[in-house]
């Protein structure tokens, strides 16, 4: 079950869901940054349905999650709006993210020295650059953009991207660019590229569908073991 709190950070309060597994302490903890177009179901895709499922899902697999509602931090609408000023209120996302993850690592039930990333699209961006402090990440159909920030000491990374993914700038070669900073970093990064399938893994379709329910699988199986 989630609970809404608000975090610190900047002079501001940064909106987050917390959930919190009902086996015995300590836990890891795993962040989940959303993508451009927030926590929210639209016609691009049931976003929040999405996220929400990772958090009850690595929840019940006993890890407490939190997920930041950082795109409120700086009063930015979900959706298109978000690209126009992507890389001006890039640092205040960085920070609002940094900030809830830094205070949930402090609770009592979580375990500070594992500490994962669960990021999509922008969201996966963001979790990149915060690498350094986590553990694990996960990112699914992240952009380089202008780079990927200062290098990180993950112990494990996993890539998921689909091969057929046009949207401008999260072409698959940002996967293989991605893969290849985390490998040179010393992680042992896994990419998993997914025949067919676009950005997002939206829609109906075979290549989609698998791609969704093959991913969020080997996702969870990787928090287990390595977190």
């Amino acid at each position: 079950m989630a609970n809404s709190i608000n975090i610190a950070s900047g002079g501001k309060a940064v909106s987050a869901e917390l959930y919190t597994p009902t086996t015995a302490p300590p836990h890891g903890l795993v962040v989940i940054a959303y993508g451009s177009d927030g926590l929210t179901d639209d016609l691009n895709g049931p976003w929040a349905t999405m996220i929400r499922g990772y958090a009850d899902a690595l929840a019940e697999r006993g890890f407490a999650v939190l997920v930041p509602d950082y795109l409120a931090y700086t009063d930015t609408p979900p959706g298109p709006a978000v690209f126009k000023v992507m890389l001006h209120y890039r640092d205040a996302w960085l920070q609002a993210i940094a900030d809830s993850l830094d205070y949930a690592a402090a609770l009592p039930m979580v375990d500070s020295t594992h500490v994962g990333l669960l990021g999509f699209s922008l969201g996966g961006h963001l979790c990149l650059r915060l690498r350094a402090k986590a553990k694990v990440l996960v990112a699914f159909f992240a952009p380089m953009l202008d780079g990927l920030g200062a290098p990180g000491t993950l112990t494990h990374a996993q890539v998921h991207h689909g091969r057929a993914d046009q949207l401008p700038g999260t072409g698959f070669h940002n996967a293989v660019a991605i893969a290849d900073v985390l490998t040179r970093e010393g992680s042992a990064a896994e990419l998993c590229a997914y025949p067919g399938a676009g950005h997002g893994f939206i829609g109906k379709d075979r290549a989609n569908t698998d791609a969704r329910n093959l991913s969020q699988r080997r996702t969870l199986d990787f928090f287990l073991a390595h977190l």
